[in-house]
């Protein structure tokens, strides 16, 4: 009697003891389209991630799920309703922007003290009081891309792309504003722009561009209605498009995302080159619109469950992972400041450290400003690209949109960004 009572107290004891594995869901939406390259290199990354991350921490069991951008909402729509949403989700802005104003998502528990010490880039444009709606996690910039057979010198300013188009080299642009905002920026028309929309969500009656700013964007216009008169200056519909132009040697560069380079690698080999972007007049840097994904939690983990999403969240923001991240992944580059990038290995890694100083970082609070300018330009401009209005008659439309009778329904509180 005496042995088998303690053999129940033993067992009972080591019961007492033994804790279950802590299950952490994890949702990755790459939000790459058509590229199945770079969306594979990004989703092999997560399961490297999450299997390193169960290694130093066993008693963490991490459930990777893959889905579209298009199908984030409507998934976290469904498992929420079941109480059964993701703890962490790694997303583009819009759609973590989208999550969050629907309430499927909450706000990081993690102090700034916790914080501060990973020098985490870009975090403050996600900060709400002294809590983060969502934590920066790469960061994916805008590059050129050619083929250096056909383009041996990248042309270095905005005249300079035609200039080369009239002289045979087919030169690739996107119909898509948030794609080929860049331009403007190089013309010093992007801020005029902004403001002017801006207006029509504070007055009904909005002030024409005057003076210089006018004179930039007149010349934006004046530039895009000139390079589609050259026949090598091709604009297609989006920027997936674009790269696989250039794949099948339609066109010889073309503005791409970071990201579209190992794709390019396997089809081009070593003709493949990356440069910047061209300037603009007075040599006016342009800023492109930089991709990024963030971390979001979910709302409906358990404590234990939000103890290991914020520790997944610091593990892949130390130096450490960050660093083999951006080497594992390219296109990608890191938001820790400590990570020194192997700028002599890749050549490609200079020039997108350049064009991320320049780039426009997607934010909640301010993309809707961009948001709104591409809604309300896409069919403006592509009279002024086609040629079926001259640019004077093009900029006239703008500032019409801009006064029209629906000047007020526009908010500028947030909203998404590429």
């Amino acid at each position: 009697m005496a042995s088998l009572l303690g053999i129940v107290l033993l067992t009972s004891g080591c019961a007492a003891g033994w804790r279950p594995p802590e299950n952490l869901n994890l949702l990755l939406s790459a939000g790459l389209g058509e590229d199945k390259i770079a969306r594979a290199n990004l989703e092999r990354l997560a399961q490297e991630l999450a299997n390193e991350f169960m290694r130093v921490n066993p008693r963490v069991k991490v459930h990777l799920r893959l889905t579209s951008e298009s199908e984030v909402l409507p998934l976290m729509r469904s498992r929420s309703g079941l109480g059964a949403a993701p703890d962490l989700l790694i997303t583009r802005v819009p759609a973590a922007y989208a999550l969050a104003q629907e309430g499927l998502t909450t706000s990081s528990s993690l102090e700034p003290l916790v914080l501060d010490p990973l020098r985490i880039k870009f975090l403050g444009r996600f900060r709400q009081g002294n809590r983060f709606r969502a934590l920066p996690l790469l960061v994916q910039p805008t590059v050129a891309c050619y083929n250096r057979k056909r383009v041996p010198t990248p042309p270095r300013t905005l005249d300079q792309l035609v200039s080369q188009a009239s002289g045979g080299q087919k030169m690739g642009l996107p119909l898509e504003l948030r794609e080929l905002l860049w331009t403007a920026t190089g013309f010093r028309a992007q801020q005029p722009l902004f403001l002017l929309l801006e207006n029509k969500t504070r007055i009904r009656s909005t002030e024409p561009l005057k003076g210089t700013a006018r004179e930039s964007v007149l010349a934006w216009l004046e530039w895009l209605y000139r390079a589609n008169v050259e026949p090598n200056v091709i604009f297609v519909d989006t920027a997936d498009e674009l790269v696989t132009r250039l794949e099948k040697g339609q066109l010889d560069w073309i503005s791409c995302n970071a990201t579209a380079i190992t794709r390019l690698q396997k089809s081009l080999g070593s003709n493949l080159a990356v440069a910047d972007l061209p300037r603009g007049p007075d040599d006016a840097p342009p800023r492109p619109i930089a991709r990024m994904l963030v971390l979001s939690f979910g709302r409906d983990s358990t404590p234990g469950q939000r103890d290991a999403a914020e520790k997944f969240a610091l593990f892949v923001l130390n130096e450490y992972t960050q660093s083999n991240m951006v080497a594992q992944s390219i296109g990608n580059m890191p938001v820790n400041q400590r990570v020194v990038l192997p700028v002599k290995d890749a050549a490609y890694l200079p020039v997108m450290e350049r064009s991320l100083e320049n780039s426009i970082i997607p934010s909640f609070y301010e993309g809707i400003r961009i948001n709104t300018l591409a809604n309300t330009l896409r069919p403006i401009l592509k009279q002024n690209i086609y040629g079926e209005q001259k640019p004077e008659q093009v900029l006239k439309a703008i500032e019409a949109v801009a006064n029209g009778p629906n000047a007020d329904v526009v908010s500028v509180s947030g909203g998404p960004n590429q």
